[in-house]
């Protein structure tokens, strides 16, 4: 679980702010809450915001961050990715830091890089609890420009003897994260070490990013998954979107016409995705290897009924772009109740009807009230701000000010549980909406 994030001087943060979903003491909507440790967790977070506040920068900042971890920054492009509005800030270290949930054990890890030319320059993860916190390791960059890596853990001889090779070659990795070399060497024999496997595989594994333009993996899973394709029947049934069933028409890659070059590009990046979703004339494909390792392309097609009950097939590209957005939530959602995952959703309410935002938030919270994970989106639907819903520490707000992005919770407010907030938040009673000038005064 994401417990908090903390960004300083990344694209409209100059200074550090921070996201928490560390609950209050109010006793209100008590599912919503994981408790651990004396420590109590929200499963759920919602940003408001006027257009160009920043909501969706804490986003990309979260999302970045964890592709540094996951992808190395030398696969990234950060240019430009500093606070650029005060010149001294391309000198300053962009920080990021995560305190995160892990098998049951609370860590916090971050890191310290500089932008201008992709060098890492500080790095720490720590056990953390209510009395006291566990060094695991620390990096810094002593006066000779060499890496140090000091370690926390008690290993055994053995371990210790590994550790200082890796330590040692780590001295000139300048644009590499320790964490992340760590789960490329071989420390599966060295139980002491798993916890560099634990929080890399955190953000590998259990954290995903949805933008609005993003494509989610679940269309993969249909025609060869039946607990998918009924989940995504049985949602798009619930939201009346006229169709009455996902169909796919699998075609072998070698029959697939289309030229090679094109064939070996997908082949290669399903190497690091183990499937995909393409578009080629605006039709949806989906590739994957199969038990055989054999590439297996299928055609996904949505199936309607005419008033005399005949079968159309139409592609996807053919529906409404809200249908189409909820081909990224169904899955997106599926993942969700089976697995303790968290997702952090840039514009939610993107293409959906207000009720629709409000029914995904709605069945997120129901359908996952036996397990641990999260779901964070960014919005602009008012509906959302209601207090029989979320509650006021699931509430946030961004705001820009002297051009730098401010982060703040509802909580703040200490407004009353029967307060009508949308109605109040339109008011800009508490801040975080558009302040325009008078349009009578525009001239076309």
């Amino acid at each position: 679980m994401l417990i908090r994030f903390n960004a300083e001087n990344f694209l409209s943060f100059n200074k550090r702010i921070e996201f928490s979903l560390i609950a209050n003491k109010e006793r209100r909507l008590p599912s919503h809450i994981i408790k651990g440790d004396g420590l109590n967790i929200l499963k759920s977070g919602v940003i408001y915001g006027a257009n160009a506040s920043g909501k969706s920068n804490l986003v990309k900042a979260i999302d970045f961050s964890s592709q540094v971890i996951t992808k190395g920054i030398e696969n990234l492009s950060p240019v430009n990715c500093h606070f650029r509005l005060d010149k001294k800030n391309i000198k300053k270290p962009t920080i990021f830091n995560y305190e995160i949930k892990v098998n049951e054990k609370f860590y916090s890890y971050g890191f310290a890089l500089k932008l201008d030319n992709n060098e890492i320059i500080e790095e720490w993860l720590y056990e953390i609890g209510r009395k006291k916190e566990n060094k695991i390791f620390e990096r810094i960059r002593n006066n000779e420009g060499k890496h140090d890596i000091e370690i926390g853990l008690q290993l055994s001889s053995k371990a210790k003897t590994r550790f200082e090779v890796y330590r040692e070659d780590f001295k000139d990795a300048n644009n590499l994260l320790f964490l992340s070399e760590m789960n490329r060497k071989s420390i599966d024999d060295f139980s002491e070490l798993k916890v560099f496997k634990d929080v890399f595989n955190w953000f590998n594994k259990k954290l995903t990013v949805l933008f609005p333009k993003s494509k989610f993996s679940g269309l993969n899973f249909i025609g060869d998954d039946n607990e998918m394709s009924e989940t995504f029947n049985s949602f798009l049934n619930v939201f009346k979107t006229g169709i009455n069933n996902v169909t796919s028409e699998e075609i072998d890659l070698d029959n697939f016409d289309i030229p090679q070059k094109i064939k070996e590009d997908l082949t290669k990046n399903i190497l690091k995705t183990k499937a995909i979703i393409f578009e080629i004339n605006g039709i949806t494909y989906s590739l994957k290897k199969n038990n055989q390792n054999e590439y297996k392309i299928k055609k996904i097609g949505l199936e309607h009924y005419t008033n005399d009950g005949q079968s159309v097939v139409f592609d996807i590209e053919d529906e409404s772009d809200g249908t189409q957005r909820l081909f990224d939530f169904i899955p997106a959602l599926h993942e969700l109740k089976q697995t303790d995952s968290v997702f952090i959703i840039d514009e939610l309410d993107r293409s959906l009807h207000s009720k629709l935002t409000y029914g995904i938030f709605e069945l997120f919270l129901n359908a996952t009230k036996e397990n641990e994970s999260q779901l964070i989106a960014t919005t602009h639907e008012s509906l959302l701000l209601d207090l029989e819903l979320l509650r006021r520490d699931e509430i946030w707000f961004m705001e820009k000010q002297n051009n730098q992005s401010h982060l703040y919770s509802l909580d703040e407010f200490k407004v009353r549980n029967d307060k009508i907030v949308n109605k109040d938040y339109l008011l800009g009673r508490y801040g975080a909406i558009p302040i325009f000038k008078s349009f009578k005064n525009l001239k076309f």
